[in-house]
Order: structure tokens, then sequence, then C-alpha cells
């Protein structure tokens, strides 16, 4: 009784292993078909379009901004003009004021008063008649407005002045403010489109190479005579692979599957592989039997850029890709098996913007006919530690 009841323990212990391991990779039983890869190729077409899109809408964005700016100019430049004639025009007040001064001077030097006496009753009692006395007074009258007047003019002229002055200040802080502004728009937004210019170019390029892999299995499925619905792994002939090996003689790991701090667009990304320190030039191997389905040339972010399909037991179709490559050693459609060198490795050259040095990506996906799920190589391979080194693709 004892020996059934551990012998049921025993089995459930085995199949609550064996569905997570399987959950872990999150394998599947059914393989894609080329229908399917057709149906991925049009979705990366949408996005590849997508991305066009983003990026016309930016460059428009843009353009218009710098026809803002432009505007913004023309409008500095015509204020500086207007400072230029506003400075002709405290300089012509200046003077006006200096000769309003003279001319009150000389006024008041006639107004003045002398000896004792002032000379406007002076003036007014001389008269020789009464007609001539009230002449006299108008006269008197007159002049005093006249001073009075030239002097609130001179003040006037004066304020003037000083909020012109001040005006023109502002005008000037306003016209530098707004520059600094559209400066500081223009160049995140420059900074935006030149993201969705690699975005744009990278979805180029998957999508090229997606097309390239679709005409590959066409012209494959057409001489064996497979329907688009056949499983590609069983039109290709794909050989069973019983586990697959690390891609590199020896190395180390020095940055693991998972959310990271991006070290070069300094954000939180999913590294979605295990990246391995060799140095430039290093034979890169197949991880198992299988066929080499991609190419891309030059990513903006992984390079030059290898994947290979797997039958993989226990598992079904499964990639394993290869980025950050200094040179290529297969082509599409060659078939691959663990003596086979695919690539040198690189890393750190100038078009790749996700790469700071030399290393090889490594990564290993799970391909369904709607999905093609990136996972964790140490699912897959026995990698040592972080910062540990390896000596042997065989573990």
């Amino acid at each position: 009784m004892s020996k059934k009841i551990f012998k049921i323990i025993f089995i459930v212990l085995v199949s609550i292993f064996v569905f997570v391991k399987l959950d872990d990779i999150d394998a599947v039983n059914q393989n894609s078909s080329l229908k399917d890869l057709k149906n991925s190729m049009a979705k990366l077409d949408r996005e590849r379009q997508a991305a066009s899109s983003r990026k016309n809408q930016t460059e428009k964005e843009i353009k218009s901004m710098e026809s803002d700016i432009d505007r913004i100019n023309k409008e500095i430049e015509d204020n500086n003009k207007a400072i230029e004639d506003a400075y002709d025009k405290i300089a012509d007040l200046d003077e006006e004021i200096i000769n309003k001064q003279k001319e009150i001077d000389n006024l008041l030097s006639f107004l003045q008063v002398s000896e004792g006496e002032n000379v406007y009753l002076e003036y007014v009692f001389q008269a020789k008649n009464f007609t001539d006395f009230i002449y006299r007074g108008a006269v008197v009258e007159q002049l005093t407005k006249y001073n009075d007047d030239l002097i609130d003019d001179m003040y006037k002229k004066i304020e003037e002045n000083k909020a012109l002055q001040v005006q023109l200040q502002e005008d000037i802080k306003k016209g530098e403010q707004t520059i600094k502004n559209f400066e500081e728009k223009l160049k995140t937004k420059n900074l935006t489109l030149g993201d969705l210019i690699k975005d744009e170019t990278d979805a180029e390029a998957e999508y090229a190479a997606s097309k390239r892999e679709v005409q590959y299995y066409e012209k494959i499925f057409k001489e064996n005579k497979c329907k688009e619905t056949t499983s590609i792994n069983e039109c290709l002939g794909v050989a069973f692979a019983n586990k697959l090996t690390r891609p590199v003689n020896s190395g180390w790991i020095n940055s693991e599957w998972g959310l990271r701090f991006h070290p070069t667009k300094h954000t939180w990304r999913l590294h979605n592989g295990i990246d391995i320190g060799v140095s430039t030039g290093t034979k890169v191997y197949a991880s198992a039997p299988g066929v080499v389905v991609k190419k891309i040339v030059r990513s903006s972010c992984g390079g030059n850029e290898l994947y290979i399909r797997h039958n993989l037991k226990g598992v079904g179709t499964v990639q394993t890709y290869y980025y950050h490559l200094s040179a290529f050693k297969v082509k599409v459609g060659d078939k691959v098996d663990t003596n086979t060198v695919i690539a040198l490795s690189g890393g750190g050259e100038s078009y790749d913007a996700c790469s700071t040095g030399p290393h090889l990506h490594f990564g290993v996906s799970v391909v369904s006919p709607s999905s093609d799920k990136r996972n964790n190589p140490r699912n897959f391979i026995n990698f040592p530690a972080k910062g540990k080194k390896f000596k042997t693709r065989y573990y």
C-alpha cells in the first residue's frame, strides 16, 4: 500500500516538474506553417508602415517648428531693427530735450528778477494807456503759459524716453526666451526623430528579412510540393535536436536575461538574451542542428543578426538568434549542425547603437503559429553565473 502511494506521489511530482519546465519555455505542440509565417510577415509590414508614419509625422512637426523658428527669427530681426530705430529716436529726444532746456533757460533769463524789480511788472506798468496795459498783460500771460508748456513737454519726453527703454528691454528678454524655448523643443524633437528613424530602419530590415525568409520557404514548399498549411519543419525536413549547446567554445557571462537599465539608451528595457564576453572575430557555432532562416544586416540595435530554426525534442520549433556579428559564414537556407561555424563575433561597431564593446548576444525563442516568444536561454542551456567563465561548449 505504501509503495503504491509512493509511486502516485512520485508520478505527480514528476508531472508537476515537467509542466513547470515546459511552461517556463512556453512550449508548443503545433509547428508553424508557411501560411503562419506569411501572417507574421503581414504583421511586420503593418509595424513597418506604422514606424514610417510616426517618423513622417515627427518630420512634419519638426518642419513646422523650424518654420516657427524662422518666423520668430524674422520677428527678432524686426525687433532689432526697431531697437536701432528706437535708440535713434532716444538720441533725437535727448537732443530735443537739450534744445528745450536751452529755450527755457533763455526765457527764464528774460523773465528773471533783476535789481529787486520784477521784469514782468516793469513791462506791464510801462504801458502808455489802458489798451496797451491790457495787451502787455496778455503777452505776459502767454509767455508764462508757454514757459509751463515747455517744461511739461520736456518732462513728458523724458518719461517717454524712459518708457521706451523699458519696453525695448522687455522685448529683448521676450525674444531671447522664445528662442530658448524653441531650441529646447527642437532639440527634443530631433532626438525623438533620431530614434524613430532607427525604429523605421530596423522595421524595414526586419520586414525585408522576413520577406526573404518567406520567399525562400515558398521556393522550398514548391519544390517539395508542400501545402502552405504544412509544418515548415516537416516540409524542410529539419532534423530533431536533443538539446541546445553553447554557441562559442569559451567566454564569460557579462549580462543576464531580463529587465535591465540599457547601457546606451538609458532606459529600463527587457534584455531578451544573454551577453557572452568574447573578443572580436571569435568563431560562433550553431547551438543545435537546424536551418538558417533569417539574416539582418547592420541593424541599429543588434548589428548583424542571424536566426536559425530548430526542431527541439520535447519542445517543438525554436529559433536561436545571434547578434553583434562581424561576419556571416552561412546563408539563408543552409542546413547546419553543432560543428558549423555560422559567423564571427563582433560588437562595438559605430552603426550598432546597442553595443558598447565586443561580445555575442545569444537568445532563444519558442515559435508557434501565432507568436515568436523570446525566452531565457538558461531554460535551455547550462551557462555559468554572471561574471564566471566557461571553457567548453558542452556541459
